[in-house]
């Protein structure tokens, strides 16, 4: 029958209900860290985790009822999740489990509507979204808390309807983001990516820079108000008619508010400069697709033109019109024999005519075989003994080159960014791949982060230095500036099957 949603398959009733919530809530928590899916070999990690936090047992999923290849299969039948593997860069890359799962963009909305019901209905009206109303409305909401509790209550309306609209449009930004990201290019994902890129740019993206600092500022200045001024405030919100435990739980989502918006705005691993790190990520996906749309001539469409040329020609007067509306178009006209004699030949005017020349006998050997037939015999195959000996002392060279890169990098493991010495050409390269893999990587709630490289080689840890300013790092092209941070480098069992 119509009007079916395939997409909300998981949430029937049935012996894995539970089951397909806790997969798609994890895969829909993720999006906050990563756009490029979850691997499968992670997700069973992912699940016990959710499910401990839960208050449930994380054994549960190593029981034989949940067979998490299963569910994955009915998910992506559904339409709620897309299937697809990483590159395999090692021969042991093939025998490993090298599926990604990400939940379609359908689906990210469903569940988002989903977990937000039963939330407070008052903050369903949108505000405008920009973090230069949070800095106006803040700034007033902390000179008129004491003196005015009626204006401030107004401003902080402001603030918690901006807040939730942040909130939603980040969410949506990052499910059509993820979505556009997972599996091959295609016209429409590449320009879901373009259009969010171009809205996030448009609302407020330029702006978290200019506002983060004064956000924060003024964050911390209102944290300290008494609870005091926070009742009166709450009680020109809810009315003359307000009882006590309706005030404190208002004053409660004030602290609450408070606290969401700076994380959302204070320190550099902050929701805000995350989103943005997000957006700047996608500019290198967005242009592989394109270009490998243009390699396959899909973004390429002349049906406009066909169109606007048959409407031409249907628009002509008679069929000679027309016909001369399609040869003009293509240039496609009709053979034409011109009458009277052709000139001379060009050239030597000495030369014969073909039409007049002596004919001339071809051999049976050069009517067979063609231009073959006067190439002779084949030459030698060259002998590349030399060049593949050159290329094999190159390749012993560069394997031992990058060892000694390798080995001069790890020696750093567990040092400051900030106390690195001099670092030479490949070493910098080399650490600009670690850093960029830790981009990827998952962020603990102490500040730790923990990432695998993409060749499965390394193994790297980041712990953030408190207080501490931008690393240097003098390169032979330069200096390398960087935030300051611990890096720990240790080696995987690449060698191992999974």
């Amino acid at each position: 029958m119509p009007g079916g949603l395939l997409q909300a398959s998981y949430l029937t009733p049935g012996r894995y209900a539970a089951q397909y919530r806790a997969i798609v809530d994890v895969l829909l928590a993720q999006q906050q860290h990563t756009l490029t899916g979850v691997a499968a070999t992670e997700l069973p990690d992912l699940i016990r985790a959710h499910l401990a936090a839960s208050g449930a047992d994380p054994a549960l999923v190593d029981e034989a009822g949940f067979d998490l290849p299963a569910r994955m299969t009915s998910l992506e039948r559904w339409g709620v999740v897309d299937r697809f593997q990483d590159r395999a860069l090692r021969d042991a890359d093939f025998i490993r489990n090298l599926d990604r799962y990400q939940l379609t963009e359908i689906a990210a909305q469903l569940h988002q509507a989903v977990t937000s019901l039963g939330q407070d209905a008052a903050t369903a009206a949108a505000a405008t979204l920009a973090p230069g109303v949070l800095t106006a409305n803040l700034t007033q909401l902390r000179d008129l808390a004491e003196s005015d509790p009626g204006e401030a209550a107004n401003a902080w309306s402001i603030i918690l309807n901006t807040h939730q609209s942040m909130a939603r449009a980040a969410a949506g930004w990052q499910a059509r983001l993820a979505s556009a990201l997972a599996g091959t290019p295609t016209i429409d994902k590449i320009t879901v990516v373009q259009e969010t890129l171009r809205r996030y740019v448009d609302m407020w993206g330029a702006g978290v820079d200019v506002h983060s600092e004064t956000i924060t500022r003024r964050v911390n200045e209102l944290g300290a108000v008494s609870d005091g001024v926070w009742r009166a405030v709450a009680a020109r919100m809810l009315g003359p008619n307000a009882d006590d435990p309706a005030i404190v739980e208002l004053v409660g989502t004030y602290r609450q508010t408070l606290e969401t918006l700076r994380s959302w705005f204070d320190g550099p691993d902050c929701q805000a400069r995350r989103l943005r790190r997000q957006m700047r990520d996608t500019i290198g996906p967005l242009l592989r697709g394109q270009r490998t749309l243009a390699a396959i001539g899909g973004h390429m469409s002349r049906r406009a033109e066909l169109l606007a040329l048959a409407a031409r020609i249907e628009a002509a007067g008679d069929d000679e019109a027309g016909w001369q509306v399609w040869c003009n178009a293509t240039g496609l006209y009709a053979a034409r024999h011109l009458p009277g004699v052709a000139p001379a030949p060009a050239g030597n005017p000495s030369a014969s005519s073909w039409w007049e020349s002596d004919t001339v006998p071809v051999e049976a050997r050069l009517r067979k075989q063609g231009p073959r037939g006067t190439t002779g015999a084949p030459a030698r195959l060259a002998d590349n003994t030399g060049n593949r000996k050159i290329a094999r002392a190159n390749a012993v060279a560069q394997q031992s080159l990058a060892a000694q890169t390798e080995a001069a990098v790890v020696a750093r493991s567990g040092m400051r960014l900030s106390d690195w010495p001099p670092i030479s050409e490949a070493e910098t390269t080399l650490l600009l791949q670690f850093l960029t893999a830790m981009l990827r990587g998952r962020s603990a709630a102490s500040g730790t982060r923990t990432a695998i490289t993409g060749d499965g080689r390394w193994s790297l840890r980041t712990e953030p230095v408190l207080g501490g300013v931008d690393a240097v790092i003098h390169t032979p092209a330069g200096r390398l500036v960087h935030p300051d941070l611990i890096l720990h480098i240790s080696a995987t069992t690449t060698g191992s099957i999974e």
